[in-house]
């Protein structure tokens, strides 16, 4: 009879199975296993969590947002509105040039009408329509439940101040355009770079009081039955009580063209004083959008 006892291989080298934790292995008392290293009884440190990414909600605006009748829409509306500061300036010419007036007569005519009704509701329509798309998919509750709402409302306002953007260089390039067409010297159009300037933003107070309107009722036609009364009131307001109208951003265009005051067009103190007040409309928009987008159920 063999007296060898038996070999016996230690525990102490074998790699924890994913089902254990060091928390379920006998302790160190027990005769019956090795210790286990100090390092193993650790419990492992918590994967970090990703941040939500405002680039990537920026792209998302894109990708679903309804590019092609928008642009198309706009750039006829600029052509028309171009167009009528054109028969506008030949009619009285010789007025006109008796005043040494050129661009500011195209530029307050071609842009009086765009911007206190038409540009206004095709900016409505453009961000009603994603605003209602939300609603459909339930994207607004699925933002809510995962807590980035914050990063999507960044990515909706970074969209709506390219679109703004975009959508002021179409007006800008009919302008031009006209210009052009009445022999009017391009240099003089420098002057009004800041005024294009605060115009992108006069068109981005629109697009984010429309998009928080979207997020506060559910359907395309309500969001535009409510953008529609409040172009009117601002027009009302414009005509009537100018100063009031600060009050309301769907008359934040007209402002901001001084389409109403076209001796201020190249006044960079007057286009400052606009801007000043669109971003502060832009802030607390974006506020009240976070607050609904919280609240959705």
């Amino acid at each position: 009879m063999s007296t060898t006892a038996p070999v016996t291989r230690s525990t102490a080298g074998r790699p924890l199975r994913p089902a254990q934790h060091p928390s379920t292995l006998p302790g160190p008392s027990d005769p019956s296993t090795t210790p286990q290293p100090t390092s193993l009884s650790r419990s492992a440190p918590p994967a970090p969590q990703s941040r939500p990414s405002v680039r990537a909600a920026w792209y998302w605006e894109n990708r679903k947002a309804p590019n092609r009748w928008y642009w198309v829409a706009v750039t006829i509306l600029c052509s028309l509105g171009s167009l009528s500061g054109y028969l506008q300036y030949r009619t009285y010419r010789s007025q006109f040039e008796a005043q040494g007036a050129t661009w500011e007569i195209t530029w307050s005519q071609s842009t009086l009408l765009l911007s206190m009704l038409f540009l206004p509701l095709a900016l409505g329509a453009f961000a009603a329509q994603i605003a209602s798309s939300e609603h459909q998919g339930r994207n607004w509750q699925r933002m809510s439940a995962t807590g980035l709402e914050t990063a999507m409302v960044a990515g909706k306002l970074l969209h709506g101040l390219q679109v703004a953007a975009l959508t002021t260089a179409v007006l800008a390039l009919t302008t031009a355009v006209t210009g052009l067409a009445l022999g009017f010297n391009l240099v003089g159009l420098v002057a009004y770079l800041p005024r294009f300037a605060v115009v992108a933003l006069g068109m981005w107070v629109i697009l984010t009081f429309v998009t928080w309107l979207g997020a506060v009722m559910t359907s395309f036609a309500t969001t535009m039955s409510t953008v529609l009364l409040s172009t009117i009131a601002g027009m009302a307001m414009l005509l009537a009580a100018r100063p009031l109208s600060v009050l309301n951003p769907a008359a934040s265009l007209t402002r901001t063209t001084s389409a109403m005051s076209p001796g201020y067009v190249t006044s960079p103190g007057a286009a400052a004083f606009e801007g000043v007040i669109c971003l502060v409309w832009v802030a607390l928009l974006a506020l009240a959008l976070r607050r609904a987008v919280r609240r959705q159920s």
